[in-house]
């Protein structure tokens, strides 16, 4: 997003953004909170800080986005220009010799710096562990179909882990392969393989510190994973097969879209089997949603945006064999 440079950020000699950058992270950069944090928010209404600073920015959009001009950008998003004005600064720190976090005062977004590629990796992972370990640590067990064990069995986890188990169902040997495939890219997938270890040790470089200070987030006390007496237990360390099963949940929720496209391949294949290659198409075209004239339509203006057109023997257009897929059981 572009915005009118601000005239009060000092920019870094590496931000090629000039002031032209904008970003938002509602409800806030804080997405971790202690036991005594939680409890206070149940007790006082009270919320960590930088928890919930940018939501009520982000909200006001809805009144504010139609006519919208690059001058009021700032008024609903912040300025992601890299580098923190002295006077802004309100924590810096090192986790590593080799790099360098500022934190600002306005939203406490951290901006990381390395002197070493690893020490940039290494602080990226500190830092977002800092702000989302126990969400991080949901989805590594959402991606595994795991998540009613972890965090209880209401219907929306169950739900959830079984959704996201239809459109990656991998196995830890499945996870482990791909990361093995990884390294087997040359020279590039070596350098992300070691980039993402550099990464993963500094999410755990942040659990070794939230353990020894004894404040982890709170939600691993009301799940029965730390006891908030002895300190036993805690957030378990990140391997490299972890960050793969979260890949497979962002993938499953947003490059899926929820088109069951193994589902609809197969409906194809017996339409076609029973009635002949032609007539089994049309047959299966009749019953998508494509292009459907009854639609309920959000445009009325005489617009449209004609889905699904391509060449249906594109080369892009692969159907499995028949006989050689089928739909993964979920066990509840």
């Amino acid at each position: 997003t572009t915005a009118a440079p601000a005239a009060a950020s000092a920019f870094a000699a590496t931000d090629y953004c000039l002031g032209e950058c904008a970003e938002i992270l509602p409800p806030g950069q804080n997405g971790n909170a202690t036991l005594v944090e939680i409890l206070g928010n149940q007790a006082l209404g009270t919320l960590p800080r930088h928890s919930a600073d940018q939501l009520g920015k982000y909200a006001d959009l809805v009144y504010g986005y139609a006519g919208l001009r690059t001058d009021q950008i700032g008024s609903f998003f912040n300025d992601a220009s890299f580098g923190v004005d002295p006077t802004q600064v309100e924590r810096e720190y090192s986790p590593r010799s080799d790099v360098r976090i500022v934190r600002d005062k306005v939203a406490g977004v951290p901006h990381i710096t390395g002197t070493t590629r690893g020490g940039t990796m290494y602080g990226a992972g500190y830092a977002g562990a800092e702000d989302r370990l126990f969400t991080m640590d949901l989805l590594r067990h959402v991606g595994r179909g795991t998540l009613t064990p972890f965090a209880g069995g209401a219907p929306g986890n169950r739900a959830l882990e079984q959704s996201v188990w239809r459109t990656s169902p991998y196995t830890e040997a499945d996870l482990a392969a791909q990361v093995t495939a990884l390294r087997a890219k040359g020279p590039r997938g070596e350098q992300l393989h070691a980039d993402v270890q550099e990464y993963i040790a500094g999410i755990n470089a942040y659990i070794r510190t939230c353990m020894a200070n004894r404040n982890c987030p709170g939600e691993y006390v009301l799940t029965g994973h730390l006891d908030a007496i002895t300190n036993a237990g805690g957030p378990k360390p990140f391997v490299m097969t972890d960050l793969i099963a979260i890949a497979g949940v962002v993938g499953g929720l947003f490059g899926g879209g929820g088109g069951t496209e193994m589902q609809s391949a197969l409906v194809r294949l017996a339409a076609r089997a029973k009635f002949g290659p032609v007539e089994g198409d049309r047959v299966w075209d009749g019953f998508r949603g494509r292009n459907d004239p009854e639609t309920v339509l959000t445009l009325h203006d005489g617009q449209s945006f004609p889905y699904g057109d391509a060449d249906p023997n594109a080369p892009s257009v692969v159907l499995p064999d028949a006989g050689s897929a089928r739909v993964e059981p979920i066990y509840t």
